[in-house]
């Protein structure tokens, strides 16, 4: 049976460590003035330290032991006197590692004012530490000695694999691998194992790279053929796929009770994992449990993982669950190491309904879940953070996964932060109103976020927008088999970013994403620096901007691809503007289709796969601020709505690129006009120590007319570093209204 109840298928503590005296710098200082002596309810600041008790006051002579206290005391302290409502109290953090083991919770009780905020910050550039897990000390692993286990590790593991009993800590919830990937609900992972700071792999053949499935003989159910009807779903889900395997190893191994395989299974877009239920050694076959959500089919990349009998590699580890024994086969010298096993399943911190609160300079890692959910707040900033080594994603922020993005809220940022080594993604960014076109202004800017989905592969984004009106800017993103920036719903400004090395492992995909709405319009994306996109080869691609599926109302201005696959993909769509781009070395330029024409007119049609009248029918399209903010809207259903109308491609200079490829209707309903191909180099792109690093665009300006500058010195992160976060500024002052 399918994990997968109805509900979920209509959607698709204590501290620990070195005292408050072991600190070091680590970033920029939070500067704090110490706390004023006397009465706890007399004070602005409160301290907590990894050796404070919540018996004590919360002075920095005597701080509090947990956040829960200083929380509490906030409250008491601001309700206690007048104006004390209205002033800024800041929740200092002294240096250390403290373990949470439940959510850190903050409800509207703990909001701050716009003068007046509360902030939870590392005291003094002391490095602070909130984690999920719990330390598993060196002294704790030893040797295999149960011969049963020995016999099924390969031979030239045997003596170097060292078991941790975790019973004897205590630990005995293990989690479970659940069915988890594209298409389906987020789960919450099981536990992990991290060593020096690194995620240790779960013991898996091959250890690199990827098999291929063989013959198949049963597809198994399809769950997206049904998608909208949850009992017809679960049915699906439930038809397990048989298929040949190609390489012997699996009839070597004993157990195969919790054998998971995770690969491609139809699409080289759509990951997902499925436990094994049978393999037959004779037949060279192997049955699973559940259906993957678009089938089986033969040809596709696949591996095995938490087979005990292929730990054979530094840095793959095994947990039995029935005994509770982790084998680890150590990556480097135990001796001095941290090893870390996360446990806690909820959010790290959770904001629910507050305003006006800060976190600032501290660390959030080692957890099964996500790390920060902001929901229905306003002026919340997560800033100077890190947050790496979860299960989940980093920040959420409202309900990202809708084009309408409830629950974000206004006015929240994530800014300066390190997100490094989650499992489902960076930050999640919602908030607006669709009915009324209010912008909600959230913000994710300044951020260095790279392999941001070590676990659910696909459709696991660095950033992704819902609602009206937020804002993503001078983010580094990179290193990821997939998607860098996933948006839906309207008038985003997306802008400054520099991305590469992202769709590294996938293809037909594309860097910045979106996809199959009529009415998601109005988003800009400009000035960004996309470069070393290739993706997984094949007869597909990998692009930096990928307006999917009849996607519309997109402007893309003023932004420079070197080294990409294909530039621009624009999928059918309409009313779309691609201008004063720079295209260089790459194989592909721009790719406007007609597949609302061909291959795609079922899907776009009346009652068709993609459910775009229904989309369509779900906003006010004809009335106000929609009609005039988007015109041609109006009368889509009427305006041969299959047909890429409307759309622009001009100003854009190519060099060392194929020239644009725009199917003949584009060019009958759309304007395609004065774009530069250049034969040699314009220096826009030079590569410095074996970095891309942005020059400058002159050759262009001198050749186009009518080319607008590009104000490369502003893009990335560095140069956010320079010149500090920024709103969104004016849309390009040359392109036309978007409709």
């Amino acid at each position: 049976m399918s994990r997968f109840s109805r509900r979920d298928l209509l959607k698709a503590a204590g501290a620990v460590g070195v005292g408050a005296s072991a600190a070091f710098v680590a970033g920029p200082a939070y500067a704090g003035t110490g706390a004023r002596r006397g009465r706890a309810e007399d004070q602005k600041s409160f301290f907590v330290a990894t050796d404070g008790k919540d018996s004590n006051p919360g002075t920095q002579a005597a701080p509090f032991a947990t956040l829960e206290k200083a929380r509490d005391a906030v409250r008491a302290w601001r309700g206690a006197a007048r104006g004390r409502a209205t002033a800024p109290v800041t929740v200092f953090l002294r240096g250390g590692t403290y373990r949470r083991t439940q959510s850190f919770t903050l409800d509207a009780r703990d909001s701050g004012t716009p003068g007046g905020p509360v902030t939870y910050a590392a005291y003094n550039g002391e490095q602070v530490r909130l984690v999920g897990g719990v330390d598993l000390p060196a002294t704790g692993f030893g040797a295999v000695t149960d011969e049963a286990i020995r016999d099924r590790l390969p031979a030239g593991s045997r003596d170097i694999v060292r078991e941790f009993d975790l019973k004897a800590l205590g630990i005995t919830d293990y989690g479970q691998i659940v069915q988890a990937g594209y298409g389906l609900p987020r789960s919450v992972t099981p536990p992990e194992l991290f060593f020096n700071s690194e995620a240790m792999t779960l013991a898996r053949y091959p250890s690199t790279g990827f098999l291929t499935t063989g013959q198949v003989l049963d597809p198994g159910g399809n769950p997206r053929s049904v998608l909208g009807d949850p009992d017809k779903m679960a049915a699906e889900f439930a038809k397990g796929a048989t298929f040949k395997y190609t390489d012997t190893r699996p009839s070597t191994w004993a157990d195969t009770s919790d054998v998971w395989m995770q690969g491609y299974w139809f699409y080289e877009w759509a990951d997902g994992n499925l436990q094994i239920k049978a393999i037959d050694p004779a037949a060279q076959t192997i049955s699973t449990r559940t259906a993957s959500m678009y089938s089986v089919k033969a040809g596709q990349r696949y591996y095995y993982y938490n087979v005990l009998e292929e730990l054979d590699s530094p840095g793959e580890w095994y947990l039995d669950r029935s005994t509770g024994k982790l084998y680890l086969y150590p990556p480097s010298d135990l001796s001095g190491a941290s090893v870390q096993l996360s446990l806690l399943a909820d959010p790290m911190a959770v904001l629910d309904g507050c305003s006006n609160v800060t976190f600032s300079n501290l660390a959030f890692e080692g957890s099964r879940s996500d790390g920060i959910v902001i929901t229905d707040g306003t002026s919340n900033t997560v800033e100077g953070c890190t947050l790496r080594l979860l299960g989940g994603r980093a920040v959420a922020i409202g309900d990202s996964s809708v084009s309408a993005g409830p629950r974000g809220g206004s006015d929240n940022e994530v800014r300066g932060c390190h997100i490094q080594a989650t499992g489902q993604g960076g930050v999640a960014l919602a908030g607006g109103d669709r009915a009324t076109l209010t912008p909600a202004n959230n913000r994710v800017v300044g951020n260095e976020i790279h392999d941001y989905s070590r676990l659910q592969l696909t459709y696991s984004p660095a950033v992704e927008l819902a609602g009206v009106g937020n804002h993503v800017a001078n983010n580094h993103i990179y290193d990821a088999p997939h998607v860098a920036i996933v948006f839906r719903g309207n008038d985003h400004v997306i802008e400054y970013n520099e991305i590469n090395d992202v769709v590294k492992e996938t293809n037909d995909a594309g860097a910045i994403y979106a996809g199959r709405e009529w009415t998601g319009r109005g988003t800009v994306i400009r000035y960004n620096f996309l470069h070393d996109i290739v993706g997984s080869g094949g007869s597909l691609f990998a692009s930096g901007i990928y307006l999917d599926d009849c996607f519309c109302g997109t402007t893309a201005f003023g932004n420079i691809f070197y080294k990409v696959d294909t530039a621009f993909q624009i999928g059918g769509g309409r009313d779309n503007t691609i201008s004063n781009n720079i295209i260089l070395s790459s194989s592909h330029s721009v790719t406007l289709d007609e597949r609302g024409l061909n291959w795609a007119a079922g899907d776009l049609a009346p009652g068709g796969a993609w459910g775009m009248y229904d989309l369509l029918a779900a906003v006010p399209y004809q009335q106000e601020p929609w009609r005039t903010r988007y015109p041609h809207l109006v009368t889509i259903a009427d305006d041969q709505p299959a047909y890429p109308k409307y759309d622009v491609v001009e100003y854009n200079a190519l060099c060392s690129v194929p020239a644009l490829s725009i199917a003949p209707s584009a060019r009958t309903y759309g304007t395609v006009d004065h774009n530069l191909t250049l034969t040699a180099d314009p220096g826009v792109v030079t590569v410095v120590d074996g970095k891309p690093t942005l020059g400058n665009d002159d050759v262009i300006a001198a050749q186009l007319s009518g080319y607008q500058r590009i104000p490369m010195d502003r893009i990335g992160l560095d140069a956010n570093r320079a010149t500090g976060s920024h709103r969104p500024g004016r849309r390009p002052g040359r392109s036309r209204k978007i409709n």
